[in-house]
């Protein structure tokens, strides 16, 4: 039990003893109301006051008093000792009054205590939020990074194969009669379609082969995309000029439009 709630208890305990103190007064003689009489005669013939009178019976109101009326005349120490009395009951209850006040603010203060903790503790809690919602998008970056590297390791490992087999395909091909520009040139190529086609579309390579199945130096499904470089050569001089009308205008079309 807090200090304060012990001291209201004490101070309405002293209050009850006071309250309790105020019913014991000795009368010394009872007066017995006659036709006529008035509370204030009553009191001026024993010396005393009206409020005396009302205060010593309980009375509810001084200007109603009967006939064969008991009135009870306190002596002058029963009239000291019930203003005394008077007096006591104010004080305990003001005491009374004053703890019961103590004893709601120690209440406030304890709910805004606790008010104080919730809050803090909410505060907490959004931190770690924030805190594991920062976690989070740091290991989606990370994670986003490693794919990264990883899709770049793919292409270059990709492209270096490519140009091992390009190589490949070129020493083949020397050995066979000179560098594939070569036979390409040898076998009715220009340098205008190598350099605008073949090398945009194949990189040189007689043996590429696309992902989407194209295949041979200028990329094609048809049948002269295979062979030996003097085969898609003819081809490929073939198909220009079928086309496009020569070769000139292959190549210039090549060239805006990114395909052929």
């Amino acid at each position: 039990m807090s200090k304060v709630k012990q001291t209201a208890l004490a101070v309405a305990g002293v209050a009850s003893v006071f309250v309790a103190g105020t019913s014991i007064v000795n009368a010394a003689s009872t007066y017995t109301v006659k036709e006529g009489d008035t509370l204030s005669e009553v009191a001026n013939k024993f010396n005393m006051t009206v409020d005396d009178l009302v205060k010593s019976n309980n009375l509810k109101d001084a200007n109603m008093i009967f006939v064969d009326q008991k009135i009870e005349v306190p002596d002058s120490q029963s009239v000291s000792e019930t203003d005394v009395d008077a007096s006591s009951d104010s004080a305990a209850n003001d005491a009374a009054s004053l703890a019961m006040s103590q004893a709601a603010s120690s209440a406030a203060a304890s709910s805004a205590a606790a008010a104080s903790s919730a809050a803090a503790a909410s505060s907490a809690a959004a931190s770690q939020a924030a805190a594991q919602k920062a976690a989070a998008s740091e290991a989606a970056v990370s994670a986003a990074a490693t794919s990264t590297t990883t899709a770049s390791t793919q292409q270059a490992a990709s492209a270096t194969t490519s140009v091992a087999s390009t190589s490949s395909s070129s020493a083949s091909a020397s050995a066979a009669g000179g560098s594939v520009k070569a036979q390409f040139l040898a076998n009715g190529g220009t340098e205008a379609l190598w350099d605008s086609v073949v090398m945009p579309e194949s990189g040189g390579n007689p043996n590429a082969v696309s992902p989407n199945g194209y295949q041979g130096l200028g990329q094609t499904k048809e049948g002269w995309g295979t062979g030996s470089v003097a085969s898609q050569t003819a081809g490929m001089v073939n198909y220009a000029t079928s086309r496009y009308g020569s070769v000139q205008n292959a190549t210039a079309f090549r060239q805006a439009h990114g395909w052929w």
